[in-house]
């Protein structure tokens, strides 16, 4: 194997880790964008995340057994 093919490989090996790592590190931004965001739950009016709200018919709810009963 000629220092040219270890030489390409390497530089696939590290674009692909570039671009998992960038991947990632969006994902995180937006899961953090998500926890932040607060929204009031249509049947008791608790303020909850929106990562940890259930959605139904456009309204937020902070349990299933409020998103049965609004």
């Amino acid at each position: 194997m000629g220092i040219t093919k270890i030489f390409i490989i390497a530089l696939i090996i590290w674009l692909i880790f570039k671009i998992y790592s960038v991947l990632k590190s969006r994902e995180i931004a937006t899961s953090k964008r998500l926890n932040k965001k607060i929204v009031p739950c249509g049947f008791c009016k608790t303020h909850i995340p929106v990562a940890s709200a259930i959605m139904v018919d456009n309204k937020y709810f902070c349990s299933l057994d409020h998103s049965k009963n609004a």
